[in-house]
């Protein structure tokens, strides 16, 4: 398993920002892809922040046991493939702290961990995650020397014409990496969410589903002492709850870039009509 959700709900969503919150979170990461991608959608919302995020992923990566390191490049992973569609921030961050990461994990893990950190280069070097740096990754984030600084195109700031035609055929020059991109990525990522928020969704149906037939067996073990069924009853309504944080989360994440683009859409229109702020 290469890809991953979140290890804790404490915090939300929507919480303030805190290398505490987040060290709590990833000194409870375990390599379920659930739990890796819940982690790792609060760790994107707090885009700004990526710079803090990474660091903090470092200082638990190098203080953590051998066991845990795993989980932790898988969460890696995930940040980095699904952050890149709107920005470099992670990308430039792990790129300086992964390289020492992945050789102690290659010189002092196991086979299992040996096999995940060439799986992953290979993946990050086939999907062009570090841009310029795509070939040759294995002997550059393995090898002895310190890897070079990232280089990102710049081709994508220079400005283009995107025509827009109505009754008056209004033409409107916008520019990549202004508004009219920023719109674009956010209503595709709100796009491709679609799918999951409905999966989320169902998961929260079904969940209280099960929850709901389990009432009437919960009320007859309360209401005796001793009754066998209280612990694996207790069991069962944890693991329903587990199920219904870990959606809960990932629909606030949907949530919130869906109030985002409307935002941004909101921020297009007046700028149309009124001119820029």
């Amino acid at each position: 398993m290469v890809g991953g959700g979140a290890a804790d709900s404490s915090g939300g969503m929507n919480s303030v920002f805190s290398e505490q919150i987040l060290a709590d979170k990833l000194s409870k990461l375990n390599s379920t892809q659930q739990c890796i991608e819940t982690l790792s959608h609060w760790c994107i919302f707090h885009r700004s922040k990526a710079e803090l995020v990474v660091a903090t992923w470092d200082k638990q990566f190098h203080s953590t046991e051998m066991v845990q390191k795993v989980p932790l490049l898988y969460l890696a992973n995930d940040i980095l493939q699904n952050s890149k569609r709107n920005g470099n921030e992670f990308v430039s961050e792990f790129w300086k702290v992964l390289p020492a990461a992945l050789k102690d994990v290659n010189e002092k893990g196991d086979d299992h961990g040996k096999n995940v950190v060439s799986r992953l280069v290979d993946i990050w070097e086939g999907r062009k995650v570090f841009g310029s740096r795509a070939q040759g990754l294995h002997s550059l984030m393995l090898g002895e020397q310190v890897p070079p600084p990232l280089e990102f195109s710049r081709k994508r700031s220079r400005s283009v014409r995107i025509v827009k035609r109505d009754s008056r055929s209004i033409r409107t020059k916008l520019t990549i990496g202004g508004a009219a991109e920023k719109i674009v990525s956010a209503f595709h990522l709100v796009f491709s969410e679609h799918r999951s928020e409905d999966e989320e969704m169902s998961k929260c149906k079904s969940a209280i589903q099960r929850v709901r037939k389990m009432e009437e067996e919960v009320d007859l073990a309360c209401s005796e002492a001793k009754d066998p069924k209280r612990k694996t009853l207790s069991k069962e309504l944890e693991e329903e709850e587990a199920v219904l944080k870990q959606s809960i989360e990932k629909l606030k994440v949907i949530e919130a870039n869906r109030i985002a683009l409307v935002s941004q859409l909101r921020e297009a229109l007046h700028e149309q009509v009124f001119g820029p702020i």
